[in-house]
C-alpha cells in the first residue's frame, strides 16, 4: 500500500505542478490580455475622436460649401449690376453718336469720313466745327468690292450737335 500511496501522492503532485504552471500561463495570458484590452480601448477612444473630428469638419466643410454658394450667387447678382449698370453708361455715351450709311467709300478718302461729315453737315445748313466733332471714323476694313460702303460713326461733343443732325 505504500507505492500506491507514494504514485498516487507522485501523480498528485506532478498533477497540482500542472496546475500550477497553467495557473501561472492563464495568470501571464491574463496580463496580456488585460493590456491587449487596454491596447483596444486605446484605439477605440482615438477612433472615436477621429470620428468626432470627421463629423466637425465634414460640418465646417458643409457650412463653407453653402457659404461659397452664397458668395457666389452675390458675385453673379452683382456682376448682372455691373454689365447692367455699365451697358447704360454705355448707351448715355452713346447718344452722342450718329452713325451715317451709304456714303461711297473712297480710296483717296484718308480722314475716314470727316470730310464727308462735313459735307452732309453743309447740306443740311448745319454749323458745323472742328471742335464740335470729338471723333470721326468708318467702321470695319475697307471692303474690296464697294457694293456695301463701311457706316460712318460720328461721336460729338455735345448731344446738341448731334440732335440737330438728327432733326434734319
Amino acid at each position: 500500500m505504500g507505492k500506491i500511496k507514494f504514485k498516487r501522492r507522485k501523480k498528485f503532485n506532478q498533477l497540482w505542478q500542472g496546475i500550477q504552471q497553467l495557473k501561472e500561463t492563464m495568470l501571464i495570458q491574463n496580463k496580456k490580455l488585460d493590456k491587449l484590452t487596454n491596447i483596444t480601448q486605446n484605439l477605440e477612444n482615438k477612433l472615436n475622436g477621429i470620428q468626432k473630428k470627421m463629423i466637425e469638419y465634414e460640418n465646417k466643410l458643409n457650412q463653407l460649401e453653402e457659404k461659397k454658394e452664397q458668395l457666389r450667387d452675390e458675385m453673379v447678382q452683382k456682376t448682372n449690376l455691373l454689365v447692367f449698370q455699365l451697358d447704360r453708361k454705355e448707351q448715355y455715351i452713346r447718344r452722342e453718336n450718329i452713325h451715317i450709311y451709304g456714303v461711297e467709300d473712297n480710296k483717296e478718302d484718308d480722314d475716314h469720313g470727316e470730310k464727308v461729315l462735313f459735307k452732309i453737315a453743309d447740306e443740311l445748313e448745319i454749323d458745323l466745327k472742328d471742335n464740335e466733332m470729338q471723333r470721326v471714323h468708318r467702321l470695319g476694313q475697307k471692303r474690296r468690292n464697294n457694293e456695301n460702303p463701311r457706316p460712318i460713326i460720328a461721336r460729338f461733343v455735345s448731344s446738341k450737335k448731334e440732335t440737330s443732325f438728327l432733326l434734319r
